[in-house]
């Protein structure tokens, strides 16, 4: 069993401190590759501008492994995005709570803080794909505009282990997460990609955060099972833009809701009609795809399922009040 504090705010410096409880060798590189006695895999971190420390997990350990955060003072936040398929049991530890899972698949999107103690136990052998960021309150205010005592940070947050399976990792968060394992490290404009993978993997959690505001506030008449199955609408919904949605009936038959009971729970929920949602998410890929410089504005339109550029313009500039002609140019 491997027992390993993770009290970093540098990522190099916890590589550093990992090999040595892992008993392999460090170069002090911006990888740690494990050997055969400690595991399979690699662990990298990203170094990029204003303050984000970006660490990349593909890897499985050859023994239990037990990671643990304590409080401390200086306030700062982690996001994880993690697709692990755990075998037996894992435990996850906020506080004084509790979540086990086991046999199971765990792909979720979480934020964590150092207000509260942490603990994860992951069994020997379980493959952990993970990409872990690390901000200051400093750069959630100048980047997000986000003070960490906004509301809706102070909800999710307090949810402790309640929060973890809120936001689920779909087609595009696991698109995302791939990216930054193919890039080489002397491309042109290297750090730039990285950074703008990044800030779209947390612009999209904390854009989805706010949009869930009303789950989190528990302000509707629905159970936990009600919600789950709402989850897996959303999920569904959003998860591929190149073809039409499915229709009411088949969400329905999907949340086991009828169609009336599901449109009324899902805008309770969500804030807006599910196809009215569903545009929503279909612009802001939109304007990922745009803001990446790999798409010009026929290909953007066909990729999100419009087949008349004109149409895809004009959905466009209705919702942000600019054409992605100018988004492209900026």
């Amino acid at each position: 069993m491997i027992v390993f504090n993770i009290n970093h705010t540098n990522y190099k410096v916890l590589l550093s401190d990992l090999a040595s409880a892992l008993r392999i060798p460090y170069k002090g590189d911006d990888y740690l590759l494990l050997t055969p006695t400690a595991g399979i895999g690699i662990i990298k971190v990203l170094s990029l501008f204003d303050e984000l420390q970006v660490m990349l997990v593909d890897a499985s350990f050859c023994e239990k492994l037990i990671t643990a955060r304590s409080q401390s003072e200086e306030r700062y936040f982690i996001l994880h995005f993690d697709d692990v398929h755990i075998t037996d049991t894992a435990k996850f530890k906020v506080d004084n709570e509790v979540l086990q899972k086991s046999n199971t698949r765990h792909a979720v999107a979480r934020l964590t803080s150092n207000i509260f103690d942490n603990t994860e136990e992951v069994p020997a052998h379980v493959h952990i794909k993970s990409v872990k960021i690390l901000f200051t309150e400093h750069w959630l205010q100048k980047h997000l505009g986000l003070s960490s005592k906004a509301e809706v940070l102070q909800k999710y947050l307090a949810l402790k282990t309640e929060s973890f399976d809120i936001e689920k990792l779909d087609a595009e968060y696991l698109k995302l997460m791939e990216s930054l394992w193919h890039v080489h490290k002397m491309e042109p404009l290297h750090n730039i990609f990285l950074q703008n993978r990044v800030t779209m993997l947390m612009e999209r959690f904390f854009t989805r955060l706010h949009d869930k505001i009303n789950l989190l506030n528990g302000g509707f008449k629905l159970t936990n099972d009600e919600v789950e199955r709402l989850i897996k609408v959303e999920q569904l919904l959003v998860n591929d833009f190149s073809g039409p949605p499915p229709t009411i009936d088949e969400f329905s038959r999907l949340a086991s809701m009828s169609s009336t009971k599901l449109k009324k729970s899902f805008k309770s929920v969500y804030g807006n009609s599910i196809y009215a949602y569903y545009q929503k998410e279909r612009m802001q890929k939109a304007r990922q795809l745009l803001m990446s410089s790999k798409y010009n504005v026929k290909e953007t339109a066909a990729a999100i399922g419009y087949h008349n550029s004109s149409n895809f313009i004009e959905a466009f500039k209705k919702q942000f009040n600019v054409s992605p002609g100018e988004v492209i140019a900026s």
